[in-house]
Protein backbone atom coordinates (compact mmCIF):
# COMPACT_ATOMS: atom_id res chain seq x y z
CA UNK A 1 0.00 0.00 0.00
CA UNK A 2 2.88 2.38 0.81
CA UNK A 3 4.44 1.72 -2.62
CA UNK A 4 1.16 2.50 -4.38
CA UNK A 5 0.72 5.69 -2.36
CA UNK A 6 4.30 6.80 -3.07
CA UNK A 7 4.04 6.14 -6.83
CA UNK A 8 0.49 7.51 -7.00
CA UNK A 9 1.59 10.82 -5.45
CA UNK A 10 4.58 11.05 -7.78
CA UNK A 11 2.31 10.41 -10.76
CA UNK A 12 -0.10 13.15 -9.70
CA UNK A 13 2.77 15.60 -9.18
CA UNK A 14 4.19 14.68 -12.59
CA UNK A 15 0.81 15.32 -14.24
CA UNK A 16 0.50 18.70 -12.53
CA UNK A 17 4.02 19.74 -13.65
CA UNK A 18 3.30 18.52 -17.18
CA UNK A 19 0.05 20.51 -17.23
CA UNK A 20 1.87 23.66 -16.14
CA UNK A 21 4.54 23.19 -18.83
CA UNK A 22 1.90 22.71 -21.53
CA UNK A 23 -0.05 25.76 -20.32
CA UNK A 24 3.06 27.96 -20.40
CA UNK A 25 4.14 26.67 -23.80
CA UNK A 26 0.77 27.21 -25.44
CA UNK A 27 -0.04 30.55 -23.85
CA UNK A 28 1.58 33.26 -25.91
CA UNK A 29 2.06 36.78 -24.68
CA UNK A 30 1.25 39.83 -26.74
CA UNK A 31 4.10 38.95 -29.12
CA UNK A 32 2.49 35.73 -30.35
CA UNK A 33 -1.00 37.12 -30.88
CA UNK A 34 -0.17 40.14 -33.04
CA UNK A 35 0.97 40.33 -36.63
CA UNK A 36 3.95 42.53 -37.47
CA UNK A 37 2.96 46.00 -38.66
CA UNK A 38 4.85 49.07 -39.72
CA UNK A 39 4.34 51.82 -37.16
CA UNK A 40 2.86 54.89 -38.85
CA UNK A 41 1.96 52.91 -41.96
CA UNK A 42 -1.30 53.51 -43.79
CA UNK A 43 -4.38 51.39 -43.05
CA UNK A 44 -4.16 49.52 -46.37
CA UNK A 45 -0.69 48.34 -45.43
CA UNK A 46 -1.89 47.15 -42.01
CA UNK A 47 -4.70 45.12 -43.58
CA UNK A 48 -2.17 42.97 -45.45
CA UNK A 49 -0.14 40.64 -43.25
CA UNK A 50 3.22 42.17 -44.12
CA UNK A 51 6.25 40.31 -42.81
CA UNK A 52 9.12 41.90 -44.79
CA UNK A 53 10.14 45.49 -44.18
CA UNK A 54 13.04 47.81 -45.06
CA UNK A 55 15.71 49.71 -43.17
CA UNK A 56 14.34 52.76 -41.40
CA UNK A 57 10.87 51.26 -40.88
CA UNK A 58 9.74 50.97 -37.28
CA UNK A 59 7.96 47.64 -37.03
CA UNK A 60 5.83 46.55 -34.12
CA UNK A 61 5.37 42.90 -33.21
CA UNK A 62 3.51 42.52 -29.94
CA UNK A 63 5.04 45.05 -27.56
CA UNK A 64 8.39 45.11 -29.40
CA UNK A 65 9.08 48.00 -31.79
CA UNK A 66 12.20 47.39 -33.87
CA UNK A 67 14.03 49.78 -36.21
CA UNK A 68 17.21 49.13 -38.18
CA UNK A 69 18.82 52.57 -38.26
CA UNK A 70 21.83 51.71 -40.44
CA UNK A 71 24.35 49.03 -41.35
CA UNK A 72 28.11 49.13 -41.59
CA UNK A 73 30.40 46.67 -43.29
CA UNK A 74 33.94 45.93 -42.23
CA UNK A 75 36.91 43.90 -43.41
CA UNK A 76 37.98 43.65 -39.77
CA UNK A 77 41.08 44.94 -38.04
CA UNK A 78 44.52 43.67 -37.07
CA UNK A 79 43.00 41.48 -34.33
CA UNK A 80 40.00 40.01 -36.10
CA UNK A 81 39.18 39.36 -39.75
CA UNK A 82 36.35 37.50 -41.45
CA UNK A 83 36.87 34.32 -43.45
CA UNK A 84 38.20 34.73 -46.98
CA UNK A 85 35.46 36.13 -49.27
CA UNK A 86 33.41 37.38 -46.31
CA UNK A 87 32.94 40.66 -44.46
CA UNK A 88 31.49 41.70 -41.14
CA UNK A 89 27.98 43.16 -41.33
CA UNK A 90 27.26 45.41 -38.35
CA UNK A 91 23.54 46.14 -37.95
CA UNK A 92 22.46 49.13 -35.82
CA UNK A 93 19.08 48.49 -34.17
CA UNK A 94 16.73 50.31 -31.83
CA UNK A 95 14.25 48.35 -29.73
CA UNK A 96 11.38 50.08 -27.94
CA UNK A 97 8.77 48.75 -25.55
CA UNK A 98 5.40 49.79 -26.97
CA UNK A 99 3.40 48.00 -24.28
CA UNK A 100 2.47 48.28 -20.60
CA UNK A 101 4.51 45.33 -19.35
CA UNK A 102 8.24 44.74 -19.18
CA UNK A 103 9.78 42.99 -22.21
CA UNK A 104 13.07 41.17 -22.77
CA UNK A 105 15.59 41.80 -25.51
CA UNK A 106 18.66 39.90 -26.61
CA UNK A 107 21.03 40.06 -29.57
CA UNK A 108 20.30 36.35 -30.14
CA UNK A 109 16.69 37.29 -31.02
CA UNK A 110 18.23 38.30 -34.38
CA UNK A 111 19.57 36.26 -37.29
CA UNK A 112 20.98 37.17 -40.71
CA UNK A 113 19.87 35.47 -43.93
CA UNK A 114 22.06 35.85 -47.00
CA UNK A 115 21.23 35.49 -50.70
CA UNK A 116 22.19 31.80 -50.57
CA UNK A 117 19.44 31.20 -48.00
CA UNK A 118 21.96 30.60 -45.20
CA UNK A 119 20.60 31.85 -41.86
CA UNK A 120 23.19 32.55 -39.16
CA UNK A 121 23.18 33.74 -35.57
CA UNK A 122 25.21 36.76 -34.47
CA UNK A 123 28.91 36.09 -34.26
CA UNK A 124 31.15 36.57 -31.28
CA UNK A 125 32.86 39.45 -33.01
CA UNK A 126 34.68 42.14 -31.07
CA UNK A 127 34.77 44.75 -33.84
CA UNK A 128 31.68 46.43 -32.35
CA UNK A 129 32.35 45.68 -28.68
CA UNK A 130 31.77 49.30 -27.61
CA UNK A 131 28.30 49.47 -29.19
CA UNK A 132 27.08 45.86 -29.20
CA UNK A 133 23.54 45.08 -28.08
CA UNK A 134 23.56 42.95 -24.96
CA UNK A 135 20.51 41.46 -23.32
CA UNK A 136 18.16 42.84 -20.71
CA UNK A 137 14.69 44.06 -19.89
CA UNK A 138 12.84 47.17 -21.02
CA UNK A 139 10.21 48.84 -18.87
CA UNK A 140 7.06 50.22 -20.51
CA UNK A 141 8.12 53.03 -22.85
CA UNK A 142 11.81 52.10 -22.55
CA UNK A 143 14.22 51.83 -25.45
CA UNK A 144 17.70 50.56 -26.16
CA UNK A 145 20.06 50.87 -29.12
CA UNK A 146 23.04 48.80 -30.09
CA UNK A 147 24.78 46.86 -32.82
CA UNK A 148 24.67 43.21 -33.81
CA UNK A 149 27.50 41.74 -35.87
CA UNK A 150 27.37 38.93 -38.39
CA UNK A 151 29.72 37.44 -40.94
CA UNK A 152 28.38 37.29 -44.50
CA UNK A 153 29.64 36.92 -48.08
CA UNK A 154 31.30 40.13 -49.28
CA UNK A 155 28.92 42.48 -51.15
CA UNK A 156 25.98 40.09 -50.80
CA UNK A 157 23.09 41.71 -52.72
CA UNK A 158 20.30 40.26 -50.60
CA UNK A 159 20.75 40.35 -46.81
CA UNK A 160 17.78 40.10 -44.46
CA UNK A 161 17.73 40.61 -40.71
CA UNK A 162 15.25 38.29 -38.99
CA UNK A 163 13.85 39.24 -35.56
CA UNK A 164 12.00 36.64 -33.47
CA UNK A 165 11.19 38.11 -30.04
CA UNK A 166 9.88 34.94 -28.42
CA UNK A 167 11.16 31.39 -28.31
CA UNK A 168 7.57 30.22 -27.91
CA UNK A 169 6.26 31.96 -31.03
CA UNK A 170 6.77 31.53 -34.74
CA UNK A 171 5.99 35.23 -35.37
CA UNK A 172 8.92 37.11 -36.83
CA UNK A 173 9.93 40.25 -38.66
CA UNK A 174 12.19 40.26 -41.72
CA UNK A 175 14.01 43.50 -42.58
CA UNK A 176 15.76 43.77 -45.94
CA UNK A 177 19.18 45.37 -45.42
CA UNK A 178 19.93 46.27 -49.08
Amino acid sequence: MKKFFKFGCLGIIALIVLGIIIAVATSGGDDSSNEPAKVGGDSAQKEKAQTTFKMGDTIQLGDHKVTVTKIDKSAGDEFETPKSGNEFVIVHVRIENGGKDQISYNSFDFQLKNSQGNIVDPGIITIDQDTSLDSGELAAGGKVEGTISFEAPKNDPDLDLIFTPSFWSDKKITINLN
